[in-house]
This record gives C-alpha cells, structure tokens and sequence, in this order.
C-alpha cells in the first residue's frame, strides 16, 4: 500500500475520534460521503462538510505532516484494524485528539 493511501485512510479514522461521530457501518473504498467525521467543528468534520471523504482525506494528510515535522509519527494503521473498510481500533479516538492538540500548537 502507497504511504499517500496509508495516510488517506489516517484521515479518516482520525476524524472519527475527533468527534465520536463513528456510525459504526463500514465504507467501501470508492465511497465519497463521510461516515466516521460527521459531527463536531474539527478542521476534519469541517472538511468533510465541504468536500466529503476527499477533502478529509486532505485535511488529515496535512494533519499528520504538521505532526511529522514536530517529531511525531502517526500512521494510518495506529488508527484503523482494517484499511479497506476503515474499521477503527480501540486507541483511535485517544490517538487523534493526541493529534489534534499537537498541531494545533
């Protein structure tokens, strides 16, 4: 798998925690419409509003660079059990708002 679709799929599952907005369904890779970030005024929920999974996918790759270049590293199998469906693990939501504080710093 490409680090660009690693991170993509991160967006995701980070958006998600940020909220606790996970509908619990799954998403088929070539699905446009948010399931995970749907509520809340994240950077994340906000880009999901206007673009869907794509504009997510963008914030969140954005996301984890600004945390890349304070020492961090995030990855998008920290956050999802499954790349395909973007089922999200136990730690996510803590892991994301660790994200979220960090760059917003």
């Amino acid at each position: 798998m490409t680090r660009f679709a690693r991170i993509t799929i991160l967006a995701g599952v980070f958006a998600a925690a940020a909220f606790g907005g996970y509908a619990g369904g799954s998403a088929l890779a070539g699905d446009t419409k948010c399931t995970i970030a749907i509520k809340g005024d994240s950077p994340t929920a906000k880009a999901c509003e206007k673009g869907g999974r794509a504009e997510a996918k963008k914030m969140m790759k954005k996301m984890v660079a600004d945390a890349k270049a304070k020492g961090q590293k995030f990855t998008c199998e920290g956050c999802h059990k499954d790349l395909d469906n973007y089922e999200l693990t136990a730690n996510s939501k803590d892991d994301f708002k660790k994200l979220e504080a960090l760059v917003a710093k």
